[in-house]
């Protein structure tokens, strides 16, 4: 019985990453091909769209990072948001993908602007909460590894059904229009429901909420050794996986000539990205959390260097094969993303003696959002760069330096990034067996222990997961310039 209510708890858990993961799949791959397809934006105004969206969260997901620690309901700090967002989600969806008969290109970019807006700021009241309730639900290293591989799992089915379903539903229609809209009511309703669900099988262990913070904490987070570390290789990570969502449709259509394989392709990274969150949330369980990402990355980073050869003559199912193993690497990646931010709260909570989740899930969503917005919108520019143009690909002329423009932004930069990464990666040392010597300590304080001696082993690896050099954690007698 304990086994299948904590199974339901997971499964309930994991609905968020419904929206975060198939809105996410959808407009990475959707968004900037409809505004410039069918709304008839150039590559730059539709990316000039994309990143004031994303940068708007430079105000937002912090502010409701704060707000989410610091509130007080009946339901519980976070919870309440899951409650109140189901109706922000589904209309800020609608929207990004219906104007309601606007016409005229400034009246159209000032519409998707806005909307797309919203939609950041409906994303973020659900999501940031959602990122951070999982440090205050479960305490245990292992038990967060696998609520995190069942949330991934989750969002890597969304990702599925977000991949190859909307694009069905576009097609079926003459009037592409028409099509976005059902496509944007329909996928609209499933994440506000799925909102309800999160909502009624999460629970919040009892905490106070964090006292009043301000602007300089937000800089503060980064003085936290840990976070440092871990959102460098979060970002990184993040961003490799934004650049090939972004131009899968560019190179298959440019530089392959095999449209055709779009939903088979994105289909395919996603079983394999599904079917290894299972693998790798094992292996993070049995060795650490930071072991998938290695093993993942070293394969997209082979898969990329392959793929950049491929041509149109390719054989479709070696394509298929190739491409698939970028879905390897996405699982590994997302999953030391999502598991590792859990811990770092604890790692705030030895610095400050505070629960401060929401303030590092709202800097990390930001952080994430914002690069995000950097990579598009910049891709959105690359693309007039090097020549891009519908016409001359209908056409049938496309030029050299498009085509290998394409084909170095689709590999070389996740290529790049990847390698950051894995550098970063090697610097990050929370792993289970400092996580237990921490989680020692943390339990004596949060038993009223105060004065707590640190010592030996256990004062090394505090300094070495704070920054902090001398011995008094808490928020104790601390000086932050002296930290690391």
């Amino acid at each position: 019985m304990k086994k299948r209510k904590e199974l339901i708890n997971r499964i309930a858990y994991a609905c968020g990453d419904i929206y975060g993961g198939g809105a996410f799949i959808i407009i990475g791959l959707l968004l900037l091909v409809y505004l410039t397809n069918v709304v008839g934006f150039s590559g730059t105004l539709a990316g000039i769209i994309l990143f004031i969206g994303k940068a708007w969260d430079a105000i937002i997901d912090p502010f409701m990072g704060q707000l989410s620690d610091r509130t007080r309901s009946r339901f519980g700090r976070r919870r309440i948001f899951f409650l109140l967002g189901g109706l922000p989600v589904f209309a800020s969806w609608v929207m990004l993908w219906y104007c309601f008969g606007i016409t005229g290109t400034t009246a159209k970019f000032i519409y998707y602007t806005l909307s797309f807006i919203f939609f950041s700021t409906a994303f973020t009241i659900v999501m940031v909460p959602y990122n951070a309730i999982l440090s205050d639900m479960v305490r245990d290293y292992n038990r967060r590894s696998a609520f995190t591989g069942m949330r991934l799992g989750f969002s890597a089915a969304a990702a599925i059904l977000c991949a190859t379903v909307p694009a069905l539903i576009t097609g079926a229609y003459t009037d592409p229009k028409q099509g976005y809209l059902i496509m944007g009511l329909s996928f609209g309703l499933v994440f506000a429901m799925s909102w309800l669900v999160v909502f009624l099988g999460t629970w919040e262990n009892t905490t106070k909420p964090s006292p009043v913070t301000s602007f300089k904490d937000w800089f503060f987070v980064l003085k936290n050794r840990s976070f440092r570390i871990y959102v460098t290789v979060f970002i990184l990570f993040q961003m490799a996986i934004d650049t090939v969502m972004t131009l899968a449709v560019y190179f298959l259509t440019v530089s392959l000539q095999k449209d055709e394989l779009f939903v088979p392709i994105m289909g395919s990274i996603l079983v394999t990205q599904l079917v290894f969150i299972v693998v790798f949330s094992y292996i993070a369980q049995k060795t650490n959390k930071a072991t998938p990402a290695y093993i993942s990355a070293s394969v997209w980073i082979a898969a990329s260097i392959g793929i950049v050869f491929l041509t149109p003559a390719t054989p479709g199912i070696l394509v298929i094969s190739i491409c698939s193993l970028i879905g390897v690497g996405s699982a590994g990646c997302n999953l030391f993303s999502w598991s590792a931010l859990p811990d770092i709260a604890d790692v705030d909570e030895l610095i400050t003696g505070h629960r401060r989740e929401g303030l590092y899930a709202g800097v990390s969503t930001f952080l994430r959002k914002l690069s995000g917005g950097v990579v598009v919108g910049a891709l959105g520019i690359a693309l007039d760069v090097i020549g891009y143009s519908k016409e001359a690909v209908s056409a049938g002329k496309i030029a050299n330096i498009t085509d290998w423009g394409i084909r170095i932004l689709f590999c070389g930069i996740p290529i790049a990034f990847l390698i950051s990464s894995l550098l970063f990666l090697r610097k990050y040392k929370l792993g289970s067996q400092e996580f237990t010597i921490m989680s020692t300590i943390l339990n004596r304080f949060r038993e009223g222990e105060r004065n707590i001696a640190i010592e030996g082993e256990e004062l090394r690896v505090c300094q070495q997961l704070t920054g902090l050099n001398g011995d008094r954690f808490f928020g104790i007698d601390q000086d932050p310039d002296q930290m690391i």
